[in-house]
């Protein structure tokens, strides 16, 4: 647990809400956020920490957290899935605890309503499709389901890209909070773009130098690394035969060795 805790980080611009907060009499409602997004965080940490991944960091900002795990990416889909949705159902879980509490008469009307409308809030944002949201991990996960790598990372970024249009033009406000969200997707974003040829190599050389458990086998009349899905081995006929996957990988990384020199 000591562990968990150190890896916990809090962003400057949350002790700045934090601040605000506590000179503008809103103390509960920043208690009520952090703790929704703290629980949240929690339901990712018991799937990563059931999946024996290594957490990096998890960061809490005064709209979300972030937490940055150590993982391949041909990390099985049902893993992916779980870990995706573990946020969204411990948060879940925070409803019948605070029917009960207001119920019993332990918090009052107004902090039931408070409690309400932030966890609604940061459910509905967390389960958008845009990147480095929960709702663009379960999305992408779907994709890969049904299409190979390459072409469903490509969807991904693209459906990304729009949703994070439509949802700047929502925030247009001039409020801090706003900001400090489109701040954040943008950067994320960005992130992803720009990483976009690392992570298709990184997938491939995974392939290549690991033993990775499959759900199923796909055989292909032509050699085309394109074709390659998560959870899925492949084989390609060449010179009258069906070779594995690994043979055009090794292929595929001595050509870019040597279109480097």
């Amino acid at each position: 647990m000591m562990n968990i805790l150190a890896k916990f980080k809090i962003h400057f611009l949350t002790y700045l809400c934090i601040l605000i907060a506590c000179l503008t009499g809103y103390l509960k409602n920043i208690f009520l956020i952090l703790l929704i997004i703290c629980i949240h965080e929690l339901g990712h940490i018991l799937w990563i920490k059931h999946y024996e991944y290594e957490i990096e960091k998890i960061e809490i900002f005064p709209f979300g957290g972030v937490t940055t795990i150590r993982k391949p990416i041909n990390t099985p889909l049902k893993e992916e899935l779980s870990i995706a949705l573990g946020g969204v159902s411990l948060e879940l879980c925070l409803i019948p605890v605070f029917v009960f509490l207001y119920h019993q008469g332990f918090i009052n009307p107004y902090t039931y309503q408070l409690f309400h409308y932030y966890n609604k809030a940061i459910l509905l944002f967390n389960i958008l499709p845009i990147i480095p949201l929960d709702g663009s991990i379960f999305f992408h996960s779907l994709l890969e389901f049904f299409l190979p790598y390459k072409k469903a990372y490509q969807i991904f970024l693209i459906s990304s890209a729009i949703m994070l249009f439509i949802f700047l033009g929502y925030l247009i406000k001039n409020t801090l909070n706003n900001y400090m969200i489109a701040s954040l997707l943008l950067v994320k974003f960005y992130d992803a773009l720009q990483n976009r040829q690392y992570i298709q190599n990184k997938f491939y050389l995974e392939r290549y130098l690991y033993e990775i458990p499959y759900e199923k086998i796909e055989s292909h009349p032509y050699p085309a690394l394109e074709k390659l899905k998560k959870d899925t081995l492949h084989f390609f006929w060449y010179k009258d035969r069906y070779l594995h996957e690994k043979v055009f990988l090794q292929k595929h990384f001595h050509q870019e060795k040597e279109n480097t020199h």
